[in-house]
């Protein structure tokens, strides 16, 4: 069965993995608007308060990429997730996650960098190359840039099932933020439902990378 398929099936039966994701989301939000700084700040205060929006964003990213993928890899391994699935990769890996995201962070610069200079196929083999990283952190255990070696030698090594994985998400992602971009002027609960279209996008996109990690990483020692 497709893992496309088998994904969709699994975020429908477990929709408890969009959770983490909007609660955070909406508890970062709420915590940069307190933080944002007011037109009269002055440098000092305008430096500290945007370096505590930047705080908070980054720790909402870990809690959730954890939470996330740790419940999406619950769902693959038994059909069922928790939020203490998530709560423990997060104990579990939260250091994992920091290091790969950082890594990840640096990369993704230089290959923005030389997008112009490679007709954005730079970006292309990024996201090809490091696909895997983050559930090689939180499932595989992998610490930061180890993670993401892994990712690019699972994704070299099986070539062509990872073209078509990054193919029909890129689609996916892009059709979705359409939907989301239209739900959002819609007024009251426009942003709410585009909110929630979001993370389903985010949680399908877990399901589905977590899976093929699962079937195509190499086997323990």
């Amino acid at each position: 069965m497709s893992v496309f398929v088998r994904a969709l099936r699994l975020l429908i039966a477990n929709p408890l993995i969009l959770v983490p994701g909007l609660i955070i989301g909406a508890a970062s939000g709420i915590v940069a608007g307190i933080l944002a700084p007011p037109p009269d700040a002055s440098f000092v205060q305008d430096f500290a308060l945007s370096m505590g929006i930047a705080m908070t964003q980054l720790i909402a990213t870990i809690l959730a990429v954890a939470y996330t993928v740790g419940m999406a890899q619950a769902a693959w391994e038994r059909g069922t997730a928790s939020l203490s699935d998530g709560r423990r990769a997060f104990g579990r890996d939260a250091g994992h996650v920091t290091l790969a995201l950082a890594g990840l962070f640096v990369i993704g610069l230089g290959a923005s960098f030389l997008a112009n200079y490679t007709f954005g196929l730079s970006q292309a083999a990024y996201v090809f190359f490091c696909i895997y990283t983050i559930p090689a952190a939180v499932v595989g255990g992998r610490n930061g840039l180890h993670a993401i070696g892994e990712s690019a030698a699972i994704a070299y090594r099986r070539a062509l099932a990872t073209l078509l994985m990054v193919a029909v998400l890129i689609v996916t992602v892009y059709a979705m933020s359409i939907v989301a971009g239209l739900l959002a002027t819609t007024p009251l609960i426009g942003p709410l439902v585009a909110a929630l279209t979001v993370q389903v996008v985010i949680a399908y996109f877990s399901l589905v990378v977590v899976g093929e990690y699962l079937a195509l990483r190499a086997p323990s020692p």
